[in-house]
């Protein structure tokens, strides 16, 4: 996820919000890539939250 979002989503996301110059056409291409790159990281990030409250409260749901 850390991966994702500074080595994709966050250089992207800067020619989109116009703080890199870039052509109208780009940014849509960059537009298209944030869109999927922070669908993927909401994605990634239920299962990290679901393992981070199992590895304390786990055994409650599995006992």
């Amino acid at each position: 996820m850390l991966v994702n979002l500074w080595l994709v989503l966050w250089p992207h996301q800067k020619k989109v919000l116009g703080f890199v110059p870039a052509t109208l056409e780009e940014r849509v291409r960059c537009a298209r890539i944030t869109f999927l790159s922070s669908r993927t990281n909401t994605m990634l990030s239920i299962p990290l939250l679901f393992f981070m409250a199992a590895g304390s409260h786990g055994v409650a749901l599995f006992a």
